[in-house]
């Protein structure tokens, strides 16, 4: 599954990112965008080449990574000591960031974000514990989480143990925990999720909770 919103042009990823910083003010002023019709408009999408039609006023001799923007640029972060990058590409395109820690990298912590509210708060926090085998929170367990501060606000945190049985996987893998982050607005929500075994997670707590400290906007300066 590809995920479309890792296309959305950067003029509309800092938008998400500003809807995250914004998110206690009870009214915006209204912003509107005038543009010139696109040169492809008249074409049948079947002669238009992809990279043309999902970028309506795109340049088709543009490089494709004009073409492709990521939201990695309009974050900043600092990566904990003995953690690294994933040397494995996101097949499903989700991630923005995926980190490996431990012995044999057999810790995982990744950033996401998406557009909307993704489902949701309860919708969110069940998956994950779908993931290690526990039974859905209830409304009022959801409502109950504890806060911590997450991207100059506040996120819900969560951590809970079990076997850990991630998408795709054949098999779930047992004495697990997982430590997870959510803040949500209408305009975008921004998840950080750990995932290892038990005894490791508890060893890299801190660092996790100094990474997701560390994930600030880097919008583009007008």
């Amino acid at each position: 599954m590809r995920i479309i919103c890792m296309k959305i042009p950067p003029t509309c990823c800092a938008v998400l990112l500003c809807g995250l910083l914004t998110s206690c003010l009870e009214e915006r002023e209204a912003i509107t965008e005038s543009r010139e019709i696109s040169p492809h408009a008249g074409k049948a999408l079947a002669d238009i080449p992809d990279k043309v039609r999902f970028y309506d006023d795109a340049e088709p001799e543009q490089p494709e990574a004009q073409q492709r923007p990521s939201f990695r640029d309009l974050l900043t972060w600092t990566v904990p000591e003995g953690w690294s990058e994933s040397a494995t590409p996101d097949a499903a395109g989700m991630r923005l960031l995926d980190l490996r820690f431990g012995p044999a990298g057999e810790g995982e912590c990744y950033i996401s974000l998406m557009p909307g509210n993704a489902g949701g708060l309860e919708a969110n926090v069940n998956r994950w514990r779908t993931q290690m085998g526990q039974a859905a929170y209830t409304a009022d367990e959801i409502a109950a989480l504890p806060k911590k501060p997450f991207f100059n606000r506040e996120g819900a945190f969560v951590a809970f143990d079990g076997d850990f049985k991630g998408f795709g996987a054949a098999e779930a893998k047992t004495g697990y925990r997982l430590l997870g982050l959510i803040h949500s607005t209408e305009q975008a929500t921004i998840f950080v999720k750990l995932t290892g075994p038990k005894a490791l997670v508890e060893q890299n707590a801190a660092a996790f909770d100094a990474f997701c400290q560390s994930i600030k906007p880097n919008l583009p300066k007008e």
